[in-house]
C-alpha cells in the first residue's frame, strides 16, 4: 500500500508545495491542512490529464496555420488523420505532459515503475485483455438492457475504407495508443494520487480523469448524450481494470502492453466482422473500439 505523505518536509513550511508536487502538512495531521493535500492532489491530477487532451488543440496550430498557406485539395485519408491524430494526441501531448511532469518533479522512470516484463508479468499481459474486453462486454449488456445502446467509436464511421484499415492500425495501439495513454494516466496520475489517497481511491480517481479523453471519439457520430455516458461506463469499468493491474504488478510495461493489446484485439474483431458476410450487419454493433 502505498504511504500518504502527511508529514512535512523538514525544509518548508506547512501548506507550501514541495518539488514533488504534494502540499506539506502539519506534524499532527491538521485535519484541514490533510484536506488541502487531497485536494490539491486532485486538482494536479485532473489538470495533468485534461491538460493533455487541450493541448493537441495548441500543437495543431501551426499545422493548420501550414496548411492555409499551401492549401491541400484532397481531404486527408481516414489513416493519415489518425496518423496525425496519434503524433499530437499521444506523442506529444500525454508523451510531453508526463515528460514535462516529471522534469519539473525531479523524477526519473523509477517514479512511473517502469521495468522490464518477467515470465509472470508476460502471462498476465496475455490473460489481462480477455478480462477487460469481458468487463466492457458486461457493462455494454447491462446497458443494452435497459435499453441504451453504447455509442460506438468514431473509427467506425470511417466511410469507403477497406476492412485491413483496422490491421493497420494494430501496430499504433500496441507501440503508441497504450504506452502514452498509460504513461500520463497510470504511471504519472495514478502514481501521483497514491501519495495522497488509498490505493484504491487512486485507481478510480484516475479512471474519472482518464474516462473524458474519449469524448470526441464516441459524440463524433451523433451520439446521444446517454449513449455516449453508456460507452464512458464500459471504459471506465476497463480503466478500473488498468489502474488495479498497474497496482498489483507495479510495472507499467505491463498495463501499457495489456492496454495496447486489448485495443488490438478490438480492432482485430471488427476485421472479422467486417470481411465476413454474414456477420457484416453487426459491425455496427462492434465492441466499443480503444477504449482504455
Amino acid at each position: 500500500m502505498a504511504e500518504t505523505h502527511d508529514e512535512p518536509a523538514a525544509d518548508q513550511p506547512v501548506g507550501s508545495v514541495t518539488d514533488e508536487g504534494r502540499v506539506v502538512t502539519s506534524d499532527g495531521g491538521d485535519g484541514r491542512w490533510r484536506l488541502l493535500g487531497k485536494l490539491w492532489a486532485i486538482l494536479l491530477a485532473a489538470g495533468l490529464g485534461f491538460g493533455a487532451i487541450l493541448l493537441p488543440a495548441v500543437l495543431v496550430l501551426p499545422l493548420l496555420a501550414a496548411m492555409l498557406v499551401v492549401p491541400i485539395e484532397q481531404p486527408l485519408s481516414p489513416l493519415v488523420e489518425l496518423a496525425i491524430n496519434f503524433v499530437f494526441g499521444q506523442i506529444l501531448a500525454m508523451g510531453g505532459v508526463a515528460a514535462a511532469y516529471l522534469w519539473a518533479t525531479g523524477k526519473d522512470s523509477s517514479y512511473l515503475r517502469l521495468r522490464k516484463p518477467s515470465l509472470w508479468h508476460l502471462l498476465v499481459i496475455a490473460v489481462a485483455p480477455f478480462v477487460v474486453l469481458f468487463s466492457i462486454g458486461l457493462v455494454n449488456l447491462v446497458s443494452f438492457s435497459l435499453g441504451v445502446q453504447a455509442a460506438s467509436h468514431s473509427l467506425l464511421g470511417f466511410e469507403g475504407i477497406q476492412p485491413t484499415f483496422y490491421l493497420v492500425l494494430i501496430p499504433f495501439m500496441i507501440l503508441i495508443v497504450g504506452p502514452f495513454e498509460e504513461l500520463l494516466y497510470r504511471g504519472v496520475i495514478q502514481t501521483r494520487l497514491t501519495h495522497s489517497f488509498s490505493r484504491p481511491t487512486a485507481i478510480v480517481v484516475a479512471s474519472f480523469i482518464f474516462v473524458p479523453i474519449h469524448l470526441t471519439a464516441y459524440s463524433a457520430g451523433g451520439a446521444s448524450m446517454v449513449q455516449v455516458l453508456a460507452a464512458f461506463a464500459a471504459l471506465f469499468a476497463g480503466s478500473l481494470i488498468y489502474g488495479a493491474l498497474y497496482e498489483w504488478t507495479e510495472n507499467l510495461t505491463v498495463v501499457a502492453l495489456a492496454h495496447g493489446l486489448t485495443n488490438s484485439i478490438q480492432l482485430l474483431v471488427v476485421y472479422v466482422i467486417t470481411t465476413n458476410e454474414e456477420l457484416a450487419e453487426l459491425a455496427n454493433q462492434a465492441m466499443v473500439l480503444v477504449g482504455g
